[in-house]
């Protein structure tokens, strides 16, 4: 059963930033202005706090759901950022970090602990159309945002999406 104890103080705080760190990847690939910013934003806080409500059996998330619930890891913006390219990058690589700790102090937890990562991650990407005019019409996940995920799924060492 793998607990917060079994991980760095630095380590817990990549993990919990993992969440976060998906939702910027997904933004940066495409930006969609400030009212699909904040929509993607929200769904990715809906999306912890469905996980919050529902909580999980998986000894990972049920961790990181005490932890949330005590508000006890706050999870820090990369530093300086200059562009969204290099907020999608930054994010990409936290997750490969996230992918590297999980598979080596939580092998049991770690598969179920990435699907959720990912999934937030579709979730962000499906949050706000990309394109159209004032939100009418455009796509659901532009071909930026696809590429991400598929992009955010190699790093976490999951199949494409």
């Amino acid at each position: 059963m793998t607990t917060k104890a079994d991980f760095s103080s630095e380590e817990w705080k990549t993990l919990m930033a993992a969440a976060p760190m998906a939702a910027l990847a997904v933004t940066c690939a495409s930006p969609s202005g400030p009212v699909g910013v904040m929509k993607e934003m929200f769904s990715m806080g809906m999306a912890l706090a469905e996980l919050i409500r529902k909580g999980s059996a998986n000894p990972l998330l049920a961790s990181m759901i005490a932890d949330l619930k005590e508000r006890a890891t706050r999870a820090e913006p990369p530093p300086d950022l200059k562009d969204p390219e290099q907020g999608k990058q930054a994010a990409l690589a936290h997750l490969k970090a996230v992918a590297e700790i999980v598979d080596r102090k939580a092998p049991g937890d770690a598969a179920e602990f990435k699907q959720w990562i990912l999934n937030v991650a579709q979730r962000v990407a499906e949050a706000a159309s990309e394109g159209g005019f004032f939100g009418i019409g455009g796509e659901r996940v532009s071909e930026a945002e696809k590429l991400t995920l598929n992009q955010i799924a190699f790093n976490l060492g999951l199949p494409r999406v």
